[in-house]
C-alpha cells in the first residue's frame, strides 16, 4: 500500500512538473514567432504590382525561409503550452468548459489558417520559379489567409479575456489586453474584402499583443501552478 501510494504521488509531481514545462513552451513560442514575424523584412504593400512582389521575395529569401522553419517549430511548443493552458482553464467554468473549448478551438484554427499564409511564401522562396506569372495570386491569398487568421485570433483572445475577466485566473488587466488585442483582431479581419495596408497594419498590432498577452500568461501562470 505504502508503495503504491508513494508511486502515485512521484506520477503526481511528475505531471505538475510537465505541466508547468508546459506553461514554459509558450515563452519559446513566442521568442520562435516574433524572431519569425521580423525576418522577412518589411513586406510589399497589401496592393503591390506582380514586379514589387517577385522582387521582395528574390530580395528576402533566405528571410523568409528562416520564418517558415521557426513557425513550423513554434507549433510543437505552441501546441504544448495549450495543452497546459487547457489543464488551466478547462475547469473554470462551473457548468463546463464553454468558453475555454471556444479559446482553445479558436488557436488551432489560427495556426492552420496562418500556416496557409506562411506556406504560400516559404514555398516560393524555396523554388522561385514557381513564382512566375504567380505572385499576385500568392500574394493575394496570402493577405485573404491573414484576415481569416485574424478572425480566428479574435474569437481566441476575447475567450481569454472573458475567462480572465470572469473568473480572474490572471490579473484583470490581462483581461483588457487581450480585449485590445481582440478590438485589432477584428478590424484586420476586412483586409479579406480590401487591399487597404491600413488592415495590415493593425493586423501586425493585434498579433503582437497577442504574443505579449501569451508571454506574460506563460509567466504568470508558471509562478502561480503548483509544482
Amino acid at each position: 500500500m505504502e508503495q503504491t501510494t508513494g508511486s502515485s504521488r512521484s506520477g503526481a509531481w511528475e505531471d505538475a512538473k510537465w505541466h508547468r514545462y508546459g506553461l514554459l513552451a509558450g515563452v519559446i513560442f513566442v521568442v520562435l514567432n516574433v524572431i519569425g514575424f521580423f525576418a522577412p523584412g518589411a513586406p510589399p504593400s497589401s496592393d503591390a504590382s506582380a514586379s514589387e512582389i517577385t522582387s521582395y521575395i528574390s530580395d528576402h529569401t533566405g528571410g523568409i525561409k528562416l520564418a517558415g522553419v521557426l513557425f513550423a517549430l513554434g507549433l510543437i511548443f505552441g501546441l504544448w503550452w495549450l495543452g497546459s493552458l487547457w489543464r488551466v482553464i478547462g475547469r473554470l467554468e462551473p457548468s463546463g468548459p464553454r468558453l475555454a473549448l471556444i479559446a482553445v478551438a479558436g488557436m488551432v484554427m489560427v495556426g492552420a489558417l496562418a500556416g496557409v499564409s506562411q506556406l504560400m511564401f516559404t514555398a516560393v522562396a524555396v523554388r522561385p520559379a514557381a513564382l512566375e506569372g504567380n505572385a499576385e495570386l500568392v500574394w493575394a491569398t496570402t493577405l485573404v489567409a491573414i484576415g481569416m487568421s485574424m478572425a480566428a485570433l479574435a474569437t481566441h483572445m476575447l475567450a481569454l479575456g472573458a475567462l480572465v475577466l470572469w473568473t480572474r485566473f490572471l490579473p484583470a488587466w490581462m483581461g483588457w489586453l487581450a480585449l485590445l488585442s481582440t478590438l485589432a483582431c477584428v478590424v484586420a479581419t476586412f483586409g479579406v474584402g480590401s487591399q487597404s495596408g491600413l488592415f495590415l497594419g493593425v493586423g501586425a498590432i493585434g498579433l503582437l499583443s497577442w504574443f505579449l498577452w501569451v508571454l506574460l500568461a506563460s509567466i504568470l501562470l508558471y509562478r502561480t501552478q503548483p509544482s
